[in-house]
């Protein structure tokens, strides 16, 4: 009886020892993991009057003076001007190099911007000329523009590079960071010091 005893707790002993190394393995990686890097830092333009990334709204033809009206809007200093939705005011928000570096390696490493070759994407119909968005992205010592109007509806139309194009539109349009304030032109309006 006694050797069965100590068999058992032998046993006990051992089951607890093994889960035991289990669990610190796991909470080992848990801690020391990081995200994996996707390369080396994408170099840009760290200037607050230099656009990164705009997603503009194209003008239409008709007026005397043309200009794009952003919806979306990345500085070199980390100023993000933006929309939430089409009929909404634009909000500012402050992002850090870290967030920069994600949207970059969204554009650049994920989506391939600057591989896709095409100047305008999408399907054009006598309805998409109000929905034509002229997409920027200057960093990583390239510079490219190109016009996305709107997107196709046959699956079977749609291209590597259309996907990655509008999936780059759609990541931007989705992007909305935690702490923003209601972004007014004119400076002494827009405090988010509380004065």
């Amino acid at each position: 009886m006694q050797k069965y005893q100590r068999i058992l707790g032998r046993r006990a002993i051992l089951f607890f020892l093994d889960w035991l190394v289990i669990v610190l393995f796991l909470l080992v990686w848990m801690i020391a993991r990081k995200p994996v890097p996707t390369g080396r830092a994408i170099p840009y333009i760290q200037a607050s009057s230099h656009i990164l990334v705009q997603l503009a709204k194209l003008p239409e033809l008709t007026g005397a003076e043309m200009h794009n009206v952003p919806e979306w809007t990345l500085y070199g200093d980390g100023t993000l001007i933006f929309r939430i939705d089409p009929s909404d005011n634009l909000w500012r928000a402050r992002l850090s190099p870290d967030e920069i570096q994600h949207i970059l390696d969204v554009i650049i490493n994920q989506n391939k911007f600057f591989d896709n070759t095409e100047q305008r994407y999408g399907t054009i119909t006598p309805e998409s000329d109000d929905d034509k968005l002229l997409l920027i992205v200057d960093a990583n010592g390239q510079q490219k523009e190109v016009v996305l109007v709107s997107e196709p509806t046959s699956r079977s139309a749609i291209d590597i590079q259309t996907t990655h194009v509008f999936a780059i539109e759609q990541f931007l349009l989705d992007y909305h960071p935690l702490h923003t304030v209601l972004y007014a032109p004119n400076p002494h309006l827009d405090r988010d010091d509380g004065q």
